[in-house]
């Protein structure tokens, strides 16, 4: 059985590999390392949390250091940006009924990953101001994401 303290070691080897690249590639301490990579790791962690569904007891947007990264990693995932559950893709912008979705390219529109608890939330207090409680930025669609959620990446 693995311990914690084995656990924190893989992590930081995975961690050195994968976003370490161009750096001297040295096990580090976080009582001791710069705050460039504490913060990158921290951002490693996330995206590692987000991608293996492990669950949390505290919201990941308001420990990450890259909101927009953070936002993009739970569209890629399908998880809410705010709680972390089960999420869809609202768009920022309005694109109108279900026919006319499938009609337009959502490349280059701006989008969010909300459960349906917070898109109705949203939708109840508007995107400007659930932005503003939220710190939020919204990610332009681009193939990746709309391979995921099956989205028209084409001119009709």
């Amino acid at each position: 059985a693995e311990t914690i303290e084995d656990t924190k070691q893989m992590l930081k080897l995975e961690f050195m590999v994968r976003r370490m690249e161009d750096i001297e590639r040295r096990m580090f301490s976080l009582s001791d390392a710069s705050m460039t990579v504490a913060r990158e790791f921290i951002t490693f962690l996330i995206d590692f949390i987000i991608r293996h569904d492990i669950p949390t007891k505290v919201s990941l947007l308001e420990h990450c250091e890259d909101v927009g990264r953070y936002v993009y990693s739970c569209l890629v995932n399908k998880k809410c940006c705010i709680c972390g559950k089960p999420a869809d893709l609202h768009h920022v912008q309005s694109v109108g009924s279900q026919g006319y979705r499938d009609k337009i390219n959502h490349i280059g529109l701006e989008a969010l990953p909300l459960c349906r608890e917070h898109h109705i939330s949203l939708h109840s207090m508007g995107d400007k101001e659930f932005m503003k409680q939220y710190h939020l930025e919204p990610i332009k669609i681009d193939k990746k994401i709309a391979k995921i959620y099956t989205l028209n990446a084409k001119e009709k």
